[in-house]
């Protein structure tokens, strides 16, 4: 049997899971090769530069308490920018702010988000287990005005879908990080985590396609390519569906706002399930004097539904802005229906190993944790 040292693992998929495992691979002293077949590393996690704008590949934002970002220390490198931990929501004809009392102190006791009690009934939830067989909606429906107009809006944004068709169990978990997390990102765009993880990578070969695991020359593989890639290349049983979504990129009027705070609809009078002026919260997102709106859809929308719907929830006229990209992510994420949880073992036959968040959980979190645990299978066998 060949030492830890000895090993030649070849990966398949420079997203955030194939770069996790190889450097976990690395570090215990293994030979690592990263194959990725597009011209970039990060899978879903990309920015583009147009015309000055950086737009994130589908809207995102990165939890810095994240514990697999932790356990890599690589948020330090990112000139992280935090996000507010508050946000507002659109009812009838104002908008009021709900969130983190430490930035809005009295924004609990606003009745048209749910009373006091229930705020306060709904943090006891966070601590408490969830029963299987049962759906998010399921679970926090008996809130009231807070579930229908707060948390159903906003966690549609976070799953890009439905709270009915996500497992209860998986979804608190998600749930849970983002109350207690530092969502930001980096000054430079969300692709930049994925940049800075390929540093610690000493080969990774780009814009190479591997249609068979009979191509590879190692003692090991791990697949951690998208979904369906790795579905043509492994038999993987109850492979979860994928949601998708439409990022609508707008530039704006820089007086319609100064809010650097996700904005969603508690009326659910359109298709937009939140927009943010991203560049109040990252200005390097826009050239200087322009305001870049960011705003995501789950079903199929036509601009000027989106338009209309973005009129009603920003209070404004909408005619004049000029979209400036639209993103449509038809993989965007893995939903964890209900009776679907991670974590499952990475090995699928002798000395080939597969990772990605649909084996663990739908997340940023979810597809480093997998990929790790997918090396450290590895290196047991």
């Amino acid at each position: 049997m060949k030492s830890v040292s000895d090993k030649k693992v070849a990966i398949i998929g420079a997203g955030l899971a194939g770069l996790s495992a190889a450097i976990t691979l690395q570090d215990a002293g293994c030979e690592v090769e990263v194959y990725e077949s597009s011209d970039r590393v990060g899978g879903r996690v990309a920015t583009d530069l147009i015309d000055g704008y950086r737009l994130d590949r589908g809207f995102q934002l990165i939890n810095s308490r994240y514990p697999e970002l932790v356990h890599l220390d690589v948020t330090r490198e990112l000139n992280f920018v935090e996000a507010s931990r508050s946000v507002d929501i659109s009812i009838e004809e104002e908008t009021v702010t709900l969130g983190d009392p430490r930035e809005n102190p009295f924004s609990a006791f606003n009745p048209a988000t749910g009373s006091l009690f229930t705020k306060l009934r709904f943090i006891g939830y966070l601590t408490s287990a969830s029963k299987q067989g049962r759906s998010v909606e399921d679970e926090l429906s008996q809130y009231g005005d807070l579930y229908k107009r707060v948390l159903k809006p906003f966690l549609s944004g976070v799953f890009l879908t439905t709270p009915a068709s996500v497992d209860a169990v998986s979804g608190k978990e998600i749930v849970r990080s983002f109350i207690s997390g530092k969502p930001g990102l980096p000054a430079h765009g969300a692709g930049e985590l994925p940049k800075a993880l390929a540093q610690r990578v000493r080969s990774i070969h780009l814009n190479t396609r591997i249609d068979s695991l009979e191509e590879l020359k190692a003692d090991a593989v791990i697949v951690a390519a998208d979904l369906t890639t790795a579905a043509q290349l492994l038999d993987i049983p109850n492979v979860p569906k994928l949601a998708s979504s439409t990022t609508w990129y707008h530039e704006v009027p820089m007086e319609m706002t100064l809010s650097n705070r996700l904005l969603i609809d508690g009326e659910s009078r359109g298709p937009v399930i939140n927009s943010i002026a991203i560049s109040n919260m990252v200005p390097t997102y826009a050239p200087l004097g322009k305001t870049l709106l960011s705003s995501t859809t789950i079903d199929f929308a036509s601009e000027s539904e989106v338009r209309r719907h973005l009129a009603i929830m920003w209070g404004v006229s909408t005619s004049e802005w000029a979209l400036i990209a639209k993103y449509e992510i038809p993989k965007s994420l893995p939903i964890f229906g209900i009776g679907k949880q991670g974590i499952q073992s990475a090995k699928v036959a002798d000395n080939l190993y597969v990772a990605g968040d649909y084996r663990t959980a739908p997340s940023q979190n979810g597809a480093l944790l997998s990929g790790r645990q997918a090396a450290e299978e590895l290196l047991l066998n």
